[in-house]
């Protein structure tokens, strides 16, 4: 064990409030995966252990955020939960119950992820929770785990861009095995070239994720335009402001060249010329073909 672990082991200790076994083995259970499914917490770069304090959780609100024993009130910055529309609130209302049975009275490590609160109250931060008891037991990243049981989608917050490369292969496990959220239709990536897929997207409400071909890429003195369809406004297109060019081409994207390229985007659909999503950060976009990506 590495000094920072046997310096974290020992803090865990010292102010150790431990559930019983009993709970961290119901959670296991309770996200059907298997216990080696996620590895221990990185101790440096990004959304790793590196700078992370002590904190004990107090209770999981029914929005999700965590309130600490300090006082303070904390968010799980770069998670999406199910909304109370899917599958008649039991999606959601499951994935609170295995949160607060996990995190609930328990000491953790935090990380936060801006320089304070946004405007409600909330520090945006990143989690690392033991996996099992003893001091021993292993520290994994709680928005990875969320992700892999699909009790949530990853949601490009601009404060989270940097765990993309943790969170981003645990949402796509889920994914691809249809666990938790990913069950229902209306978190499921919207096929552009579908039937139909106009009005799903023109009808879809919050966070949508896009899967498909990109046929064209247009400009215009503002923006740059990524089209999957050969026609722009007959279906789906992806804006990009040319003033976030530059974050763009640092992060490896070169976006004059996408054409034919399959690629995954999110975020909010606009219906006003669209349907299209505006992005403005590399984390909204993944390139999902087999040419080499960023």
């Amino acid at each position: 064990m590495s000094q920072k672990r046997m310096n974290l082991a020992s803090e865990r200790r010292a102010v150790s409030r431990k559930k019983p076994i009993w709970a961290s083995l119901l959670y296991a259970h309770l996200l059907n995966m298997p216990a080696v499914a996620l590895a221990s917490a990185p101790e440096t770069g990004p959304c790793s252990l590196e700078a992370t304090v002590p904190a004990t959780i107090a209770a999981v609100d029914e929005d999700f955020d965590l309130l600490l024993d300090d006082g303070r009130r904390a968010a799980l910055s770069g998670l999406e939960f199910p909304s109370l529309t899917m599958s008649g609130q039991g999606l959601r209302a499951d994935a609170l119950k295995r949160l607060s049975e996990w995190l609930a009275g328990r000491d953790i490590f935090l990380g936060a992820l801006a320089a304070g609160p946004d405007r409600w109250g909330r520090l945006p931060v990143r989690l690392f929770a033991a996996k099992g008891e003893g001091a021993d037991a292993p520290l994994i990243s709680v928005g990875a785990a969320l992700l892999e049981a699909g009790d949530a989608r990853f949601r490009p917050d601009p404060a989270a861009a940097d765990c993309a490369r943790d969170y981003l292969p645990a949402e796509a496990r889920a994914r691809s095995a249809a666990r938790g959220l990913w069950a229902d239709p209306e978190s499921r990536p919207v096929d552009p070239a579908a039937p139909q897929a106009r009005a799903t997207l023109l009808a879809r409400k919050g966070m949508t994720i896009v899967e498909g071909t990109i046929r064209s890429v247009g400009e215009s003195r503002g923006a740059i335009y990524l089209n999957f369809n050969e026609k722009r406004w007959d279906n789906f297109s992806v804006v990009i402001s040319r003033r976030n060019l530059a974050m763009f081409a640092k992060a490896g994207f070169d976006l004059l060249t996408l054409t034919g390229r399959r690629a995954r985007v999110r975020g909010l659909i606009e219906t006003g010329f669209g349907p299209r999503m505006e992005i403005s950060t590399p984390a909204e976009i993944e390139l999902i073909d087999r040419a080499s990506s960023p």
